[in-house]
């Protein structure tokens, strides 16, 4: 029985111990999350804990494990307490994309980003424009419904993030073509993107506009798309002056 007692004392020691070093972590193994954000990877240990970034000009730490997004581009954060190690990729993205379910319910729209700053109507759900929000290049995400539908999203980024933002859509879109339209006698140019090479294979539409909003920003706008040889491209994409007075 003393033996039996012992050992089952010598595992339960065992245990103990393995328990002490390991690191509680229960995120995901990747993570996204946009330029200049700061993230609680909510690490703990019994050991002291150090946490590292692989590449410091993508994503630093510190050492209990908040991270921040400096520049575009992924790296690995690595979590380790002397006798335990985590890796964790981080993706750091300009900005979070609006959800691409077209047609769902404004009440979607909510359960995703929570109460709009504003509502215009029954047709558009305004989030940002003033108010603490998600991002540091997005300061207006509009979603814009018909018939209780969402048919489209707008996004108003700061015009200082210009080049930024080509790399952007260039890295994750194709240049399908360029839109010269007049509204009200106000010539604007519309950069069309979509995201397939091959028109026929796309289902995603982005329209990019400049001087825009009261502070002449960029609006990025979504649309669901289909081709037609009939309208192309064309459609009817530039419905509004997306100029907010």
């Amino acid at each position: 029985m003393k033996k039996i007692a012992l050992f089952i004392l010598g595992i339960c020691l065992f245990l103990t111990s393995c328990k002490q070093k390991e690191i509680n972590y229960t995120g995901s193994s990747s993570i996204d999350i946009v330029l200049l954000e700061e993230y609680d990877l909510g690490v703990s240990s019994e050991r002291k804990i150090n946490c590292y970034s692989e590449d410091e000009l993508i994503v630093t730490t510190t050492e209990d494990g908040i991270i921040t997004g400096k520049n575009i581009g992924e790296t690995n954060v690595i979590i380790e307490n002397s006798v335990d190690e985590i890796s964790v990729k981080v993706k750091v993205s300009l900005f979070e994309e609006p959800t691409f379910d077209f047609g769902c319910s404004q009440d979607k729209i909510k359960s995703l980003y929570g109460d709009p700053r504003a509502v215009s109507g029954d047709s558009i759900l305004i989030y940002g424009s003033g108010n603490e929000w998600y991002s540091y290049a997005v300061w207006e995400m509009d979603f814009f419904f018909k018939d209780n539908k969402y048919v489209e999203a707008d996004l108003y980024i700061k015009n200082t993030l210009d080049l930024r933002l080509n790399e952007f859509l260039n890295d994750n879109y194709f240049l399908a073509d360029t839109i010269v339209d007049t509204i009200d006698n106000e010539t604007r140019t519309c950069y069309v993107y979509l995201n397939e090479r091959d028109p026929e294979d796309a289902s995603l539409m982005l329209g990019k506009i400049y001087d825009a909003g009261p502070y002449n920003d960029i609006c990025l706008f979504y649309l669901p798309y289909k081709y037609s040889e009939e309208s192309g491209y064309k459609g009817d994409i530039i419905t509004r002056k997306r100029i907010k007075k």
